[in-house]
């Protein structure tokens, strides 16, 4: 099982987008959500880490920032 940790905010069409993607992964994955409005903690250790574009994922240990399908198939094994 691949553990994806998605970092989210509210109305954000990309987030929806990306977790479609996830629901019909063809690999079984563990998707973890982080919300940046409801925890401001994590936008704070976003902004440290100059994580500016919503959703950003950390898969296999490796940061993506933004929506880039290509990246998040390529790091999933699609």
């Amino acid at each position: 099982m691949i553990e994806v940790v998605m970092f989210t905010k509210n109305n954000c069409p990309n987030c929806s987008r990306a977790d479609m993607l996830f629901q019909f992964c063809p690999v079984k994955i563990e998707l973890i959500k982080k919300n940046v409005d409801e925890h401001p903690k994590v936008r704070k250790m976003l902004d440290d880490r100059g994580i500016m574009s919503l959703p950003s994922f950390v898969i296999n240990g490796n940061w993506i920032e933004g929506f880039n399908e290509g990246k998040i198939k390529e790091e999933l094994g699609l």
